[in-house]
């Protein structure tokens, strides 16, 4: 067993575990990466954190969701599609806003508060990395505000005149997270300069993260021109090939201004490396989970709204940092 101060495996202050010194073909190599080294790195991290950080993003709003859930009379909550617009009444405003906080069966409730805590745990240690750990928070207080109401609005809009359902879950915030891990994503990359042990440790990732608005783009493009499977979601080509045309413009506009985005071969450490993959794959998975395969009676239409106020606000965090 490791103690929190003892290497790991892949440190290179001291000499290599299984490297030949005599051999010039293996010294100076760092070890291996093992699944022990990485998760003991990951203990590392976690502890080096702030406390408070760690209680806030993962303890209170899924207590709050189980509160809710657990208190008599909450599914009047949930937002009639009867309804002609958000500001119709009080009573309307208030059902905007609180359906996203209602759910329709434990089995709904569970489902979110997984997609959440697997959202902050890669949406957090990038942000991190980013030094945008103050921006996490806010961003996820502004997406508790807004996101709701756009989402309604958006869902009225949509689905108003097709039926009276209710609808209510927390997919909406949890798709505004999602829109954020693509951007720190790349805010996140473009602070790195090379792992100690890398072939070129000073050398900048070579990339901008204003490389994330072409990966916004590129995913609305894929959620409109690929098929849903469901009647109330069709492709929508014209509106695809529109934000593919953007996706194309802003990445030509870009490689001529800051040249093309290198993410690969850049030596990063093999648990930095890990966290890129999984923040990748969770984005990748999320977007196609909740824009592309489409299940019945899956609220879309919410889903999109939240994951575009989701991208926008941490882009804004990217035009400031020029």
């Amino acid at each position: 067993m490791r103690g929190e101060g003892d290497r790991v495996d892949g440190d290179v202050d001291g000499p290599a575990s299984d490297g030949d010194p005599d051999d010039p073909s293996t010294a100076g190599d760092p070890a291996p990466p093992t699944l022990r080294g990485l998760l003991a790195r990951v203990r590392a991290a976690a502890r080096s954190q702030p406390p408070r950080d760690l209680f806030l993003i993962a303890v209170p709003l899924p207590a709050l969701l189980v509160a809710v859930s657990l208190t008599p009379g909450t599914d009047a909550w949930r937002l009639s599609l009867a309804t002609d617009g958000v500001f119709e009444s009080r009573w309307a405003l208030w059902t905007a806003f609180a359906s996203s906080f209602v759910h329709a069966s434990p089995a709904h409730l569970i489902d979110n508060l997984v997609n959440y805590w697997l959202l902050v745990a890669v949406a957090y240690p990038l942000s991190v990395v980013a030094g945008w750990r103050g921006r996490l928070l806010g961003s996820t207080a502004i997406y508790l505000a807004v996101v709701p109401l756009v989402s309604a609005w958006a869902t009225i809009v949509a689905l108003g005149g097709l039926t009276n359902a209710p609808t209510a879950g927390f997919s909406d915030v949890n798709s505004a997270l999602l829109g954020y891990v693509v951007v720190v994503w790349f805010a996140a990359l473009a602070t790195e300069t090379g792992a100690e042990g890398g072939r070129d440790p000073g050398s900048a990732a070579g990339v901008d993260a204003r490389w994330a608005v072409v990966a916004a783009l590129g995913s609305l493009a894929v959620a409109y021109l690929a098929p849903s499977g469901v009647g109330y979601f069709p492709s929508l080509p014209a509106v695809g090939s529109l934000f593919a045309l953007c996706a194309a413009l802003v990445a030509a506009g870009l490689y001529v201004g800051v040249g093309r985005p290198r993410v690969v071969g850049l030596g990063l450490a093999p648990e930095r490396e890990l966290l890129y993959v999984t923040g990748a794959s969770v984005a990748a998975a999320g977007v196609i989970g909740s824009l592309v395969v489409v299940p019945f009676g899956s609220n879309v239409f919410a889903h999109l709204a939240g994951y575009v106020v989701g991208v926008a606000v941490p882009l804004v965090g990217v035009v400031l940092d020029g």
